[in-house]
């Protein structure tokens, strides 16, 4: 699935606070599907769709542009990578769609991201996942529903692929979690970790690229 994340935050800047969410509208001809609708971010809570429709990606990005630009305080439609982007700041809300062409119509991923103050933010990120020293943050995505709640954190570190491998395979033994799959291939770059604790569940894989380590790790927690 492509991502929406990394275009989405630039416009968020000393905004002010509102209470209830816009409402998003879809055309008529358009399937929709929830992807979160309870998600964070990097911290900022955010709701996802995707969308699929036979349109044309000009027809949709002008459903968008009707339907967002007379209410917004700053908009723009850009492409991207083949795609087109369109953003919409609303504050403290940032609507963005992402539209890719494909043979039988297009397919949509359009999501909300709500502003937070920096001490609201603060006590957000202070549930911060384990990561090495020296290692970097590059995305933190939390999302909720009925039965679990999911994480995927990416990370990329200077420290050796075995380092980083170590560094979290005995995080979690020193914590009581069991050992699922353990896989250290340093000839290849690449490692791979599993850890479960009840219900609860960790995936991490390793890949080597440019001197740098990067860290994908997804999190489960159950009820």
């Amino acid at each position: 699935m492509k991502s929406l994340f990394p275009l989405i935050l630039v416009l968020f800047t000393g905004l002010t606070q509102a209470s209830d969410w816009p409402e998003v509208n879809f055309p008529d001809t358009a399937k929709v599907e929830i992807v979160a609708d309870e998600m964070r971010y990097n911290g900022y809570p955010m709701k996802t769709w995707v969308v699929k429709d036979t349109q044309s990606q000009a027809q949709l990005a002008a459903f968008f542009t009707k339907a967002w630009q007379k209410d917004s305080e700053r908009f723009d439609s850009r492409p991207f990578n083949g795609d087109l982007v369109i953003n919409s700041l609303q504050s403290p809300y940032l609507l963005t769609a992402r539209i890719s062409q494909q043979l039988d119509g297009v397919t949509a991923f359009v999501g909300i991201t709500k502003n937070m103050e920096e001490n609201e933010l603060a006590r957000v990120r202070r549930n911060t996942f384990p990561q090495p020293s020296g290692a970097t943050v590059l995305s933190d995505i939390a999302s909720t529903d009925l039965y679990k709640q999911g994480r995927t954190i990416v990370l990329s570190s200077t420290r050796s692929l075995a380092s980083n491998y170590h560094y979290y395979r005995r995080h979690y033994q020193q914590r009581g979690w069991v050992e699922e799959t353990a896989i250290l291939d340093t000839q290849s770059g690449k490692a791979a970790l599993q850890m479960s604790q009840g219900t609860n569940s960790v995936d991490i894989s390793f890949d080597t690229r440019n001197s740098q380590v990067y860290i994908v790790a997804n999190q489960v927690k159950q009820g």
